[in-house]
């Protein structure tokens, strides 16, 4: 009886053994499944983000150079390939700074402006913006090859009073026009039909994902900011002065 009992025992050990055996090994090749999906899955949603933010970084680039035979408030040759937008608010001080004293006498100077396009584009948060009616006219403006003129005359209006809304009122750009010899009828009627308006929206729309990290000033060389090495990082940076501002183009040209 002993013998018969010891026999079953052990048959129902082994069996037990057998079970765990089995579902050991299930339990490793679950872990060994979800372990390999789970990491397969960051790898690839990262890849595709990557993916994307480049695609959207290239695509707001092409967009923003759609219409710039309309913006074009550019110097230098708009055929190179290599496409220099500032983006800009004329209500915003540092982007007055950066102008003046960046911009202005980079564009002086005339070194490798025969070797790119440089254009300015303006970020006009909402229709409210008291900087969207000054920025209506400078495309305006545009129309009589008079736009850097009438840029300087905005940003000039700017320091001439406290308040942006005092700044920039519509008796205001057009005295500043016609201070230009921009003939006046037109250029109201250009104001009044509100011709550029839905342009300058649309192509703000285009930057407000990269405002929401960069602000204006800002830089952008064939559609990708300008950054700087900042604690150990490469960050988006405004506005920069004017001797690194030509290292960043030398570079870029050498590149490109």
């Amino acid at each position: 009886m002993k013998k018969i009992f010891d026999s079953v025992m052990e048959k129902i050990k082994d069996n037990l053994r057998l079970f765990l055996s089995i579902v050991g090994v299930i339990i490793i090749l679950a872990v060994v499944i979800i372990y390999n999906s789970y990491f397969q899955k960051t790898n690839e949603t990262v890849k595709i983000e990557e993916t994307q933010e480049t695609a959207d970084a290239k695509q707001n680039f092409l967009d923003s150079n759609f219409y710039s035979s309309i913006l074009l408030n550019g110097q230098g040759d708009k055929n190179s390939g290599r496409y220099v937008t500032v983006l800009s608010d004329y209500g915003c001080g540092w982007s007055a700074k950066f102008y003046k004293e960046t911009i202005k006498p980079f564009l002086a100077q005339k070194n490798n402006i025969n070797k790119i396009w440089m254009q300015y584009d303006f970020l006009i948060l909402n229709e409210n913006s008291p900087s969207l009616l000054p920025t209506e006219a400078a495309y305006c403006a545009n129309e009589y090859n008079q736009f850097w003129e009438f840029h300087d005359g905005v940003f000039a209006l700017r320091d001439k009073y406290e308040k942006v809304e005092e700044a920039f009122t519509e008796e205001n750009v057009i005295n500043l026009a016609k201070s230009l010899h921009i003939y006046e009828d037109q250029f109201k009627q250009c104001l009044s039909e509100h011709k550029y308006k839905e342009l300058i929206m649309m192509r703000a729309n285009y930057y407000l994902d990269a405002m929401e990290r960069l602000g204006v000033p800002s830089t952008f060389l064939n559609g990708y900011p300008v950054t700087l090495m900042i604690e150990g990082k490469e960050q988006a940076v405004g506005a920069i002065d004017l001797n690194t501002f030509n290292q960043k183009i030398d570079n870029w040209l050498k590149t490109n």
